[in-house]
């Protein structure tokens, strides 16, 4: 049978006529290949709103519609995250977070974020997307160096990714994906979440700032509804790449007309670090062990604490004596230590 009405397979949403929630999937004409009226459509709440109104003789046309049920999400077994689970000594990422914040904090990030190791290429990291249901959705594969925490790249400058997927070879995986480390928020009282595009950003900050649950889009397109829809009733403060500040922006303009609740961080867009830089990429721009003491720090008086200090204090004021820029990063989160006082000085 010939069908002249389907429902759009992109993830291209409208207003619902009946909600008036951003939910609506429109028809498609298939004679012209044209968008419907938002008059048909069906709405993706089902069981809130229930909207669903075909275009069956619509405009005398004697065609019927055709309404194809998206397939089934597949998920990996939790016996993969586990297995994953080991070998730290060969996973580069592991290495490079363990020589800025040392074997204990490193030890707890990778508790927290389930972070594995592949065989995939020697050293590389699994980053699992686990949803909120705590099923596993999918398995990042990436290769990073472990001397400076950047991406590998293959000699045709293509960037070492992969995924568990396709190391299986799994053909008929549904893939769906959500925001890593959106299995955290079954796992605090915290009503305030930190999105970022990458996952290593998003492990990194977890440590900087560890009083945010940190989360990660994985690519500068997954700051969208599909993704933060079930983090809807939290507030959300987005830390955007330099250069993504207007899209996110934009983006979280039309969420918040939905009921969201973000904020976009403009700090990166105002300073003058290049296109593509993220947090992480401040936090560990400088070798921080590596370099020499300035005459001030050599100072006994300067050497002398005043308090008892953890190590990601004492690296946190490391950068910032190296780079200025630090403090207004400092501001934004407002960070202050134990005792109240503020930790750069």
């Amino acid at each position: 049978m010939e069908y002249r009405y389907i429902l759009d397979s992109s993830s291209k949403k409208f207003r619902c006529r009946k909600c008036t929630k951003k939910t609506l999937v429109k028809f498609i004409d298939t004679k012209t290949n044209d968008l419907m009226t938002d008059e048909f459509g069906r709405c993706d709440r089902e069981s809130k709103c229930g909207f669903f109104k075909i275009p069956k003789g619509f405009n005398n046309d004697k065609y019927e519609y055709k309404y194809i049920k998206p397939p089934r999400v597949s998920f990996h077994d939790y016996n993969l995250v586990s297995m994953s689970g080991k070998d730290y000594k060969n996973n580069n990422f592991i290495l490079f977070v363990k020589s800025l914040f040392g074997f204990h904090a490193t030890k707890k990030v990778i508790k927290k974020y389930l972070i594995g190791t592949s065989k995939k290429w020697q050293g590389s990291t699994v980053f699992w997307q686990i949803d909120n249901n705590q099923k596993v959705r999918h398995g990042k594969i990436m290769l990073y160096n472990p001397v400076t925490g950047k991406r590998e790249k293959s000699a045709l400058d293509k960037p070492y990714i992969s995924s568990a997927r396709s190391v299986l070879n799994l053909k008929n995986f549904v893939l769906k994906q959500c925001l890593f480390g959106l299995h955290l928020i079954n796992e605090s009282v915290s009503k305030s979440l930190a999105v970022v595009e990458s996952e290593k950003t998003a492990i990194l900050m977890s440590l900087f700032k560890p009083q945010y649950i940190w989360l990660a889009t994985g690519s500068k397109g997954g700051f969208k509804y599909e993704y933060l829809k079930p983090i809807r009733d939290y507030k959300i403060i987005a830390f955007p790449d330099k250069s993504e500040f207007t899209d996110w922006e934009n983006k979280a303009i039309e969420l918040n007309s939905l009921g969201f609740s973000i904020s976009v961080s403009q700090w990166l867009e105002t300073t003058d670090y290049k296109k593509g830089t993220d947090l992480a990429d401040i936090l560990i721009k400088e070798n921080l062990y590596n370099r020499p003491q300035t005459e001030i720090e050599k100072h006994k008086e300067f050497s002398k604490p005043s308090i008892v200090e953890t190590s990601t204090e004492i690296i946190v004021k490391k950068l910032a004596f190296k780079n200025p820029a630090i403090r207004n990063l400092i501001n934004t989160f407002d960070l202050t230590d134990k005792n109240g006082i503020e930790i750069i000085v």
